[in-house]
């Protein structure tokens, strides 16, 4: 089981849709707490798609 930092995600005002309508991305203007646990999710997502976990 794979689990990812979903910290980023915890306000709505932090994130946006993604342009393709799928998914959601982390907005410029979120805090530095927010943008550091995006880079975490991002590593570890990266991570888990080699490993073939998701």
């Amino acid at each position: 089981m794979t689990k990812l930092d979903y910290f980023w995600m915890s306000k709505e005002e932090w994130i946006k849709e993604k342009e393709d309508g799928f998914g959601y991305v982390l907005r410029e203007d979120a805090p530095e707490e927010a943008k550091e646990s995006y880079r975490r999710y991002l590593e570890q997502r990266k991570s888990a798609s080699e490993r073939g976990s998701i």
